[in-house]
């Protein structure tokens, strides 16, 4: 009795360092994204922590199961073995929706195809996203979604990837911080700026928020002094 009270209150203790390590993790997006310098290497490094989070959260249930089992290897084992056969829709759901959480293009105000519904993705939930369509919104769980697919629509709003050259005496460091607050760009899918080894050109590949436009973002940078083109050769 007194072994297994022990087990029992280190499971406990177990749970808790897990749900104290997670809100630890909370706690410094919250204060990076609050409070610390403003540029691209901390928005990138919440971004990493926002992913973390998502697997944190199974890899933390899986922990706590093996504590479980570790009490009473065949009864505890069985109690899991009956619980993972009656919840496993709900566990393949979950788990199907880690992943496209971390897709950058799957994301809230994206335009999208599922299956037989076409609209706009309102809000990604831990089991499913709602979709805005001309007939109403409709909630769709993950494992439709991978059942049916989805596709970016293509039109003028499309977060598809997108590549501009540019010429500057500034930095690719320099130019990201100069991005970093304009609300044109997407910060799901961050911004990359690579140089030529030929020339001085940077090669900015971006995702644009949903209703931004390339050339808003044009005139950005030409209001910053930065040359232009959607093509390597004009510059």
């Amino acid at each position: 009795m007194i072994s297994t009270l022990n087990t029992w209150n280190e499971l406990w203790s177990l749970f808790i360092l897990l749900a104290v390590c997670y809100w630890a993790l909370k706690l410094i997006i919250y204060l990076l994204d609050r409070f610390a310098k403003r540029n691209i290497g901390n928005k990138n490094f919440i971004i990493i922590l926002k992913k973390v989070i998502l697997f944190y959260n199974p890899v933390a249930v899986l922990i706590i199961a093996l504590g479980f089992i570790s009490i009473n290897y065949i009864t505890h084992t069985i109690v899991l073995i009956i619980l993972g056969v009656f919840g496993y829709s709900y566990i393949t759901n979950y788990i199907n929706g880690i992943f496209f959480q971390i897709n950058p293009l799957f994301r809230e105000e994206a335009s999208v195809k599922i299956g037989d519904f076409r609209g706009e993705i309102e809000k990604v939930m831990p089991f499913g996203v709602t979709i805005s369509t001309e007939e109403g919104e409709h909630y769709l769980n993950y494992s439709y979604v991978e059942k049916t697919g989805f596709t970016i629509q293509s039109d003028k709003d499309s977060v598809l990837r997108k590549t501009l050259y540019l010429k500057t005496d500034l930095t690719a460091e320099q130019v990201l911080d100069l991005l970093f607050d304009n609300p044109i760009l997407s910060y799901n899918d961050a911004p990359t700026i690579t140089q030529s080894e030929e020339s001085e050109k940077l090669k900015l590949q971006y995702t644009l928020e949903h209703g931004s436009s390339t050339e808003e973002l044009i005139v950005f940078l030409k209001d910053q002094n930065i040359q232009t083109s959607l093509t390597y050769n004009i510059l």
